[in-house]
């Protein structure tokens, strides 16, 4: 069977992000993957869409997450940072991670920006962060922000608001204003290959998370419970969107809808039974979508 998508959209969703993984083995083993130009994503979708621009392999991301203890990236936890950089996590072994995923995958080093990352490759690589002095989503890529580094926008794209501090650009490239996560208003930039020209672009595939059973339980918040306060108004923020996608049909016949069995997005805790879960539900739901015989 041959397909013809060029353009990969990856939906934001923490750490079950760990799904792409297994969707990613599934388009390498149908061959999709080598004929990949555009790929785009929001907070963990950025970093997917991130590592697919590197080169990296299916079975190198997966080994990647894998092996990824997320607790580390709570770092440096300070109640008194919501005043100062709006955020209980510093978010620095985040961004030193990224930072170690771009410098082994090219020359230009950490600091690779996105024109560097695209003359390498000849991948376009799409990032969203949400832009508060603008009141609005702003698109990073090597045709609108090419002097930016790929790791600081990343980095912005995952910023979990009140839960990472707000990230501003060193330099002030592309500007001196804060940013926090992508999702907090584009969690799934699907529509962003679409033109006047070619709306619904048929070389587009998403791949989008859901509860598809409505696993995900209450939680218990009550007053003085800042981290969870901060976890709980995330996920709701995300949850709202799935709404929004279910009530437009052309963006679900586009996209791959994996479950997430209601893991939350920001459970740092996820257990290796649960990454394995979502990795398997990545392959599942794509060998699905793309109508691929399953072998007994």
């Amino acid at each position: 069977m041959s397909y013809n998508y060029t353009n990969l959209v990856f939906e934001g969703g923490g750490v079950k992000g760990i799904a792409y993984a297994g969707a990613l083995q599934v388009l390498t083993d149908c061959g999709i993957l080598p004929h990949i130009k555009q790929v785009a994503g929001t907070s963990a979708g950025a970093i997917t869409a991130t590592l697919v621009a590197l080169g990296y392999t299916a079975p190198e991301i997966r080994s990647i997450i894998m092996g990824m203890d997320f607790k580390q990236f709570e770092d440096g936890w300070d109640p008194l940072r919501l005043a100062t950089d709006y955020g209980l996590y510093k978010g620095n072994t985040f961004l030193a991670w990224i930072q170690k995923m771009i410098a082994a995958r090219t020359p230009k080093g950490a600091a690779a920006t996105f024109a560097d990352l695209y003359n390498q490759n000849g991948i376009g690589l799409f990032v969203f962060a949400t832009d508060l002095n603008m009141y609005n989503v702003k698109q990073f890529s090597h045709l609108d922000t090419p002097d930016v580094p790929v790791a600081e926008a990343v980095r912005a794209s995952m910023s979990i608001p009140m839960f990472f501090k707000a990230w501003k650009f060193s330099n002030n490239l592309p500007d001196d204003h804060i940013y926090v996560d992508g999702g907090v208003v584009l969690n799934y930039p699907l529509t962003i290959f679409d033109t006047p020209q070619n709306p619904e672009n048929p070389q587009t595939l998403g791949f989008f998370l859901y509860d598809k059973n409505g696993n995900k339980k209450p939680n218990t918040l009550t007053y003085d419970q800042p981290i969870a306060y901060c976890k709980a108004l995330f996920e709701t923020l995300l949850d709202s969107q799935v709404i929004d996608f279910a009530n437009d049909p052309a963006m679900e016949q586009r996209s791959v809808k994996i479950d997430d069995f209601g893991i939350a997005a920001t459970d740092f805790d996820i257990t290796q039974q649960q990454k394995e879960q979502l990795y398997k539900s990545g392959m599942v739901y794509t060998e699905a979508y793309l109508k691929i015989p399953v072998l007994s």
